[in-house]
């Protein structure tokens, strides 16, 4: 699950939709990762100077901390059922581009690890800025605090070019999980971009760059016809 809140939108409320989708996940006995909260302007505001960076992302940490513990109270996952805690700030190589900013972001990271007992997972994704084995080194050392990291693949975003993610795909450590991205730009360098759904042959193709060793997520219901009328969301 994403996301428990975005902006305003709680989606533990007590008529909330999801309620009903975590019980059918529980009546099949699926496995739930439980996402906390984000921001609409999260990638907006990670554009800022680096000091007002590290202010807004720690402050965000906080944030989800606060959501974490409201979360545990309310316990809508059965402890069986419960893998961890996901984490919804997507970081990318031009987030914390230098050592220092890579060591704060560390140091960041740990502190709100050494208050969650439960597994937590984050997303990322390159925008080609560092090269492959630069980009690896801090993902590598971000695991080596026991966060659990999901590399976005690019197949739809198409932020680097096709040799940097080959390149990525190919070095990845098989700890780390991938999110394939079933979605494709619906006009190819367009400089505002506007998802669409991506034909099986194209996440055939792509899925070929991933290898068989990685645990294997999907990012995809954003930009289904059916999710068009629960959440609009602008496309980054």
């Amino acid at each position: 699950m994403q996301w428990t809140r975005y902006d305003d939108v709680d989606f533990m409320q007590a008529d909330a939709h999801l309620h009903t989708v975590l019980q059918v996940a529980a009546r099949f006995n699926f496995t739930v990762w439980l996402g906390l909260g984000t921001a609409g302007d999260y990638f907006a505001q990670m554009q800022q100077s680096p000091a007002e960076r590290q202010r807004y992302f720690r402050q965000q940490l906080a944030y989800n901390l606060l959501q974490l513990n409201r979360l545990k109270k309310l316990n809508p996952v059965r402890a069986s059922n419960f893998a961890g805690w996901y984490l919804p700030l997507e970081l990318n190589d031009t987030d914390f581009l230098t050592a220092a900013q890579q060591a704060w972001l560390l140091d960041e990271i740990q502190l709100f690890l050494s208050s969650v007992a439960e597994p937590v997972a984050i997303s990322t994704f390159s925008n080609g800025r560092l090269p492959s084995s630069a980009y690896l080194h801090v993902l590598q050392q971000l695991a080596g605090t026991g966060l659990h990291i999901w590399l976005q693949d690019d197949a739809g975003a198409q932020l680097m070019t096709p040799s940097q993610r080959q390149a990525l795909l190919t070095a990845l450590p098989c700890n780390f999980a991938v999110i394939s991205e079933h979605f494709r730009p619906a006009v190819p360098g367009a400089e505002s971009f506007q998802p669409r759904r991506a034909t099986a042959s194209e996440i055939a193709l792509a899925d070929t760059a991933i290898k068989p060793c990685h645990a294997k997520l999907v990012f995809s219901l954003r930009y289904l016809p059916a999710a068009a009328t629960i959440l609009a969301l602008p496309g980054h």
